[in-house]
């Protein structure tokens, strides 16, 4: 039987068992015992509830059906005011309304926890005559739900006197009671669903890591053992006496080759992890065209070789991860590029949909035949045998777009080249566009005879420190006094000493890892000497990790630089240390000490 039927047989039960008939002392009373036989009904139907609107749906019938009333409301506790939640009554009441709980009877049930029965409104203090004044309400009666600390009430209404018998406040008292224990069930329920979702993100998730660590074992197990077999071998073949000089040129460049790829596969497999973890991912406002014209910067010397085109229409602006979606252009742009014809052309174009933007990267490759279209998208499925296709960059392309909530696929034939679309929600709001530039050291008046800056190498790692000097100072030509460590021991001997000598040290490039104290804990330790407070540190390290970057800054770091070192890396900080100045000359980059 239906709820509506149980009410429905409920109220035509109440009009045989009028209320003029029934007795104050409703033992044995037929209308009671019918009464509360069908109220088991109701109750059945509520533990069946698991939403708040079952409830009131429920509640608010049977209020008034079980009773007879001519109205009845479902109210409910909103910290200091009554909420009324819904009604069933022949004419409107206060649904959806709020009064404060000293001004209404509900609120009164409420905060002294007792029913009222109130045969005559104008009579009674409590009753705030001015909201009932419009109403057809002559009398009601009205109990609390949840008798300890209640957390509502429902009422009832008559349109002529009425004086509630014991029997109607038993029943509707029963409700409420009934009433409180589905409220608490569907705040039980809600909270277990609620568990069960995160249990089921961390599901997600640890199938998300599973997969990472099934990449890096694949990556360990064979793509890496490859590069590294080559390279043993080559430079073993270059140690046998008398080889000849084109042989050794040639076995050079598959040293190089197999570097690359080793160098270009660790990256891969390193970015490809990273996107398990969503708080890596800062949204922020930008233009796809800067993020298309990174990317074509990163990919200089890959167009310039296979003479390619890269073109793009008006893009527009979205908030998404400006690296990760730059990673995402140049992934496609390289991917078309390596798989083009000659004088390969690309072209980047945009659409706007309702809710999101449609991107699209084309091709005047070869294209993909069908049965690879679907499976472009899997990690370290290649469709050549180029040294240069990791096998994971269209794999990071798919991360990191389903991780903003966009879709990825592909469109291509034979002979005809190949559409890669994805899909980006819109930005939320607009924001003019705004043109940054930093202040370059060079463009500025350098004072003459200011001293030449001195740099201090912390690194444990002989082959590390002798890369640092050859390209900050023999290929970028910098001017400065260069001192080396190799661990933060050595490195604190040589700041006290330089600090004793008045000369002091300006910037130190300080590795992450070493041997005995590393480099977050050198920092501290620069902290805690008031002479050594000064001295700006860059982080130079191999470790890409944005924890390590995001504690590097937290510790008062001027900047963070992955290895190898450019001077290009390093200018922008430079910008940032007013105790230094950069001279930019024709053909040489003086670091010099302001102060």
């Amino acid at each position: 039987m239906t709820l509506s039927a149980i009410l429905a047989k409920i109220h035509k039960k109440q009009q045989v068992h009028s209320p003029p008939e029934r007795t104050s002392c409703f033992i044995g009373s037929g209308w009671y015992v019918e009464a509360m036989e069908e109220l088991v009904q109701v109750i059945q139907a509520l533990s069946r509830a698991r939403t708040l609107d079952e409830i009131t749906a429920i509640v608010r019938d049977a209020a008034r059906n079980l009773t007879g009333a001519d109205g009845a409301s479902f109210v409910l506790r909103d910290h200091d005011q009554c909420y009324y939640a819904d009604e069933n009554a022949i004419e409107p009441l206060w649904k959806g309304k709020r009064f404060p709980m000293s001004a209404c009877v509900s609120g009164w049930v409420m905060n002294h926890a007792q029913s009222v029965m109130i045969p005559d409104i104008y009579q009674d203090p409590r009753v705030p005559y001015e909201a009932y004044r419009p109403t057809f309400v002559k009398s009601m009666a009205m109990v609390p739900i949840r008798r300890n600390a209640p957390i509502g009430a429902i009422g009832n209404y008559w349109a002529k006197q009425h004086t509630a018998t014991d029997e109607e406040i038993a029943v509707l008292q029963a409700l409420a009671d009934t009433t409180s224990v589905a409220l608490q069930n569907v705040e039980l329920y809600e909270d277990l669903q609620g568990k069960i979702d995160i249990l089921q993100q961390q599901q997600v998730r640890i199938n998300a890591q599973r997969d990472a660590l099934d990449i890096f074992t694949r990556a360990l197990a064979h793509d890496l053992k490859e590069p590294v077999r080559a390279m043993q071998s080559f430079t073993e073949m270059l140690r046998e006496p008398g080889l000849p000089p084109e042989k050794s040129d040639e076995y050079l460049g598959f040293v190089q080759k197999a570097a690359d790829r080793m160098g270009g596969l660790i990256q891969s497999v390193f970015l490809y992890t990273q996107l398990d973890d969503p708080s890596q991912l800062t949204k922020q406002e930008f233009l796809i065209s800067d993020a298309v014209a990174a990317a074509q910067e990163n990919l200089t010397r890959l167009i310039q070789e296979h003479h390619a085109v890269v073109t793009h229409d008006p893009l527009p602006r979205v908030t998404a991860g400006m690296p990760q979606l730059t990673q995402v252009f140049q992934n496609l742009i390289a991917n078309a590029i390596q798989h083009g014809k000659e004088n390969p052309t690309v072209h980047i174009a945009a659409e706007e949909k309702p809710d999101h933007w449609l991107f699209s990267v084309r091709d005047n490759g070869a294209g993909i035949s069908p049965e690879y279209v679907e499976k472009i998208f899997l990690p370290f499925r290649r469709l050549t045998n180029q040294a240069a296709n990791m096998g994971l960059g269209l794999s990071i392309c798919k991360k990191v777009i389903e991780l903003h909530g966009g879709s990825i696929w592909c469109k291509s034939a034979v002979e005809q080249g190949t559409t890669v679309f994805f899909t980006l929600p819109k930005a939320t709001a607009t924001m003019n566009e705004t043109i940054s530039s930093d202040t370059k050291n060079g463009a500025q008046d350098v004072p003459e005879n200011l001293p030449l800056a001195n740099i201090l190498i912390v690194d444990d790692l002989e082959s590390d420190i002798e890369l640092t000097r050859v390209l900050l100072i023999q290929r970028a030509k910098l001017q400065c006094n260069l001192m080396v460590a190799h661990d933060a021991d050595e490195a604190l001997r040589i700041l006290h000493a330089a600090e004793e000598a008045g000369e002091g040290i300006d910037l130190m490039l300080l590795d992450i890892n070493m041997p005995g104290m590393d480099g977050f804990e050198l920092i501290e330790t620069l902290r805690k000497y008031r002479a050594l407070r000064h001295v700006a540190v860059v982080m130079c390290t191999g470790s890409a990790y944005k924890k390590d970057e995001r504690r590097a800054e937290l510790l008062g770091a001027m900047g963070y630089m992955v290895k190898p070192p450019s001077l290009d890396k390093l200018k922008p900080m430079l910008n940032h240390i007013v105790t230094l100045r950069l001279d930019q000359q024709a053909n040489v980059n003086r670091l010099l000490r302001v102060s």
